[in-house]
C-alpha cells in the first residue's frame, strides 16, 4: 500500500515538473519571440509557426499588430508563393486593417495589400480600394507616388481593357523580382496584341527604362521611347519620352539628334518639368559640337527664362568662359 502510494506521488511530482518545465520553456519562447519583434526580425521559414502561436497569445496590441506584420513581410517577400501562403499574407493584411487601424506601418500593410490584390490575384477593384484608402489616409507616405500612379494606370484601363492589364500587371510583377527578360516579354506581347490599349504607350514607356536603365542599350530605349512619341503623341508619358529620347542620343554621342529631340520636347511640352534641363543639355550639346556661338546664346537662354533654375549658377561661370572664346 506505501508503495503504492509512493509511485503514485512520484508520477504526480513527474506530471507537476514536466508541466512546470513546459511553462517555464514556453515563457522562455514568448519572451525571445517578443525580443525578435522588439527587433523587427522578420522569421525564417523553420520559425514562422513559433512566431504565430507566440502572437496568439499576446495581450499587448502593439505587439501583437506588429507580430502579424512581421509574419506578413515572410510571406510577402516570397517569389513562389502556394495559394495557401498567399491567402494566408491576404488574411493577415486585412486583419491588420480592420483590427489595428492605428498600427505604426499601416501604409506598408494598405500598399501590399493593394499589390497583393493587383499582380497576384489581378483584382483591380479590390486593388483600387487599397491604393485609394492609403492615399486618403496616409498622406505622406513613401509609397503615395507609386499607388496613385497605379491608381491612374487601373483607372485608365479599367474594365474596357482588362486582358491588357493583367499583361502589364504581369510584367510588373516580374520587374519587382528583377527577370526583365519575362518582362521585356509580356510588355511586347501588349504592343503587339493591344496597338489601340492606351497600355501600348505605357508599355513603349516601360520598354524604353528597362533598356535605358536596366540593360544600357541605348539604341533600343530610343526605339521605344520615339514610338511611344510618334504613335501616342498625347500619352501620359509622352513628353517624359521626348525628353528621354535626348537624354538618349546624348548617351549615343549624337549630339545633333540630341539637340533636334530636345528642342522638339520644349516646343511641344513646355508644360512639362525639366524643360530648364532640356535648355541646359542643348547647350552641352553644342559644346560637344564645338559651336561656341550657340552653346553661348543657349546659356544665355537659360539664365533669362528660368532664372530659379538649379543650372543657373553653372551657367553663368559657362557664359564667362565661353564669351572669351567667342571674341
Amino acid at each position: 500500500m506505501i508503495i503504492s502510494l509512493i509511485v503514485i506521488i512520484f508520477i504526480i511530482c513527474g506530471i507537476f515538473l514536466y508541466k512546470l518545465n513546459l511553462r517555464e520553456k514556453n515563457s522562455e519562447k514568448i519572451k525571445r519571440i517578443k525580443r525578435l519583434i522588439e527587433t523587427e526580425k522578420t522569421p525564417e521559414k523553420t520559425e514562422i509557426v513559433e512566431y504565430e502561436n507566440v502572437i496568439n497569445q499576446l495581450k499587448d496590441i502593439s505587439k501583437k499588430a506588429a507580430g502579424l506584420y512581421l509574419v506578413a513581410e515572410y510571406y510577402f517577400r516570397k517569389i513562389d508563393k502556394s495559394e495557401t501562403e498567399l491567402k494566408k499574407l491576404k488574411e493577415i493584411y486585412i486583419e491588420l486593417t480592420e483590427k489595428y487601424p492605428q498600427f505604426e506601418k499601416m501604409d506598408d500593410v494598405l500598399f501590399k495589400l493593394g499589390n497583393v490584390y493587383f499582380f497576384d490575384y489581378f483584382n483591380f477593384m479590390e486593388s483600387i480600394k487599397f491604393y485609394e484608402q492609403l492615399s486618403k489616409e496616409c498622406p505622406s507616405s513613401k509609397w503615395i507616388k507609386v499607388a496613385n500612379a497605379r491608381l491612374k494606370l487601373i483607372k485608365s484601363a479599367y474594365p474596357n481593357e482588362e486582358p491588357a492589364l493583367k499583361k502589364y500587371a504581369l510584367a510588373e510583377k516580374f520587374f519587382e523580382v528583377q527577370d526583365f527578360d519575362r518582362t521585356i516579354e509580356q510588355l511586347k506581347s501588349i504592343i503587339t496584341s493591344y496597338q489601340t490599349s492606351k497600355l501600348a504607350g505605357d508599355a513603349c514607356y516601360f520598354l524604353g527604362d528597362i533598356f535605358f536603365f536596366k540593360k544600357s542599350d541605348y539604341n533600343m530605349a530610343l526605339n521605344y521611347y520615339s514610338q511611344l512619341s510618334d504613335k501616342y503623341p498625347l500619352h501620359r508619358h509622352a513628353g517624359n519620352a521626348q525628353f528621354k529620347m535626348g537624354e538618349t542620343y546624348r548617351k549615343l554621342q549624337k549630339y545633333n539628334e540630341a539637340i533636334i529631340a530636345y528642342k522638339k520636347f520644349l516646343e511641344n511640352y513646355n508644360d512639362f518639368q525639366y524643360t530648364d534641363y532640356a535648355q541646359y543639355y542643348i547647350a552641352q550639346c553644342y559644346e560637344e559640337l564645338k559651336d561656341w556661338t550657340l552653346a553661348l546664346r543657349t546659356y544665355k537662354l537659360l539664365v533669362a527664362n528660368y532664372s530659379e533654375s538649379i543650372w543657373v549658377g553653372i551657367a553663368l561661370s559657362k557664359i564667362k568662359n565661353l564669351e572669351k572664346l567667342v571674341k
